[in-house]
């Protein structure tokens, strides 16, 4: 009997034995576990932080590399503008009273034609003039680019002229674009409304009203146009004002 007890009893502590081992053994493997979260944890945060790291890196480097071109693109067109403004002191050198400018064409309308320097018979009757005299200037420069012709012929169309429509002056020193803010009649002694002398560049196109009148009037229909761009050297041509004269 008192064998068969103590065998009971080894047995028992057996038992408790092998429970605190195993719950020893689940302790030590939730530690573990937990430690190992716990250092996964602190290793993603500092993944992140490179992460973060980098893109900063990315952006800083995207934001150089665009300042770089931006500061690339603005010595080109100064460049381009030197240039284009040498070609037009240039073309000064060799102008006279009746010398080819280019074109003169206007949106929505069918006026297309030469231009001309002067603006008397013999250039309207090759296409338009640019009046030469009284303070006036050539296409693109500071000042009024005052430009007319006859109303039954190079001009009949002007009155389709719309604001907000785009006047193209094309020469050998660039194409240049003015865009129509204002259309009026006045009589031909109105001098002061032609803007003769100003120094900001505009363009007016004139010619004789009524419309197609053959006979002699004292009235002059024009239309006022100002740069889609300008720097302080006068109205930009079409390349570098990021306009396309089509």
């Amino acid at each position: 009997m008192k064998r068969k007890y103590a065998r009971r009893l080894v047995a028992l502590c057996i038992a408790v034995v092998l429970a605190v081992a195993f719950a020893a053994a689940a302790v030590v493997q939730t530690l573990h576990l937990q430690d190992a979260r716990a250092e996964q944890a602190v290793l993603s945060e500092q993944i992140a932080a490179l992460q973060q790291q980098v893109n900063d890196l990315q952006t800083q480097l995207t934001a150089e590399q665009a300042a770089r071109a931006a500061a690339e693109a603005q010595l080109s067109d100064a460049a381009a503008r030197e240039t284009q403004l040498q070609q037009l002191a240039d073309f000064r050198t060799t102008l006279t009273e009746g010398s080819e400018l280019g074109r003169v064409w206007v949106d929505d309308t069918v006026i297309d034609c030469t231009m001309y320097w002067g603006d008397t018979g013999s250039q309207f009757a090759q296409g338009a003039g640019v009046h030469s005299t009284d303070g006036c200037v050539l296409p693109g420069e500071n000042g009024t680019v005052f430009v007319g012709a006859h109303t039954d012929t190079f001009f009949n169309d002007l009155g389709s002229a719309q604001i907000g429509g785009i006047i193209h002056l094309e020469t050998p020193w660039g194409n240049f674009s003015y865009r129509i803010t204002e259309t009026k009649v006045i009589d031909e002694t109105e001098v002061d409304q032609c803007r003769w002398g100003d120094t900001a560049p505009s363009c007016i196109l004139y010619t004789c009203y009524p419309f197609g009148s053959t006979w002699h009037t004292n009235f002059r229909y024009l239309v006022y146009a100002d740069p889609i761009a300008q720097d302080s050297s006068g109205a930009l041509p079409d390349d570098l004002a990021g306009q396309t004269a089509g």
